[in-house]
């Protein structure tokens, strides 16, 4: 069967990518001592229009034949995923743009890690994607990330440094693991549509 070479997976895997550098850029940046007012500024407008085009990603996973084919496994797997992701980061842009207390946030941003570790069992459990430990390694990263932000959210401010550095440094691993998966399957796609 012919396969279409286009795949919103691409897409969302790019969104995955710049949500973690930009993550990584936030925490970097409060760890070094910025005010969290001004840098929520900054960032939460970046992390509404992630937000924003992730419900895009999700429409493009559910409504249309995914990679030419219908594939129910990778809908469930990435569509959940990709629209638990498009809602934190729609509450996550909102809540630093207002300043407000990421408390709120931290108790969803905890039921999401849960899915999103799951999902890493899934990929490697059923051998999903073409590269699953790769696929669990940014799934459990994107997991740990959402979890993290339970204990960040509650600490006091000495430890929040200690907090915002390891969370950096699991986005860094999510953002690095999303952009490999990303061009690997965007070439891969191709190549296989072509043969």
């Amino acid at each position: 069967m012919r396969m279409g070479s286009y795949n919103p997976l691409v897409f969302v895997l790019g969104l995955v990518t710049a949500a973690g550098v930009t993550g990584v850029a936030y925490l970097l940046a409060l760890a070094r001592g910025g005010e969290s007012r001004v840098l929520g500024r900054e960032y939460g407008p970046i992390f509404v229009a992630l937000g924003l085009f992730a419900l895009g990603g999700v429409a493009q996973l559910y409504w249309t034949n995914w990679a030419g084919r219908p594939v129910p496994q990778y809908t469930e797997l990435f569509g959940v995923g990709t629209g638990l992701f498009a809602f934190m980061m729609l509450l996550a842009g909102f809540y630093l743009y207002q300043g407000l207390e990421l408390r709120a946030l931290a108790w969803p941003s905890l039921f999401l890690g849960l899915f999103l570790l799951q999902g890493a069992r899934a990929a490697l459990d059923f051998g999903l994607t073409r590269n699953p430990t790769l696929t669990a390694l940014m799934w459990a990263a994107a997991g740990l990330a959402s979890l993290g932000i339970l204990p960040f959210a509650y600490s006091r401010p000495e430890a929040k440094r200690t907090w915002a550095y390891l969370g950096a440094l699991v986005l860094g691993l999510m953002a690095l693991t999303a952009f490999v998966t990303g061009v690997m399957a965007y070439y891969g796609h191709i190549a296989e549509a072509v043969k």
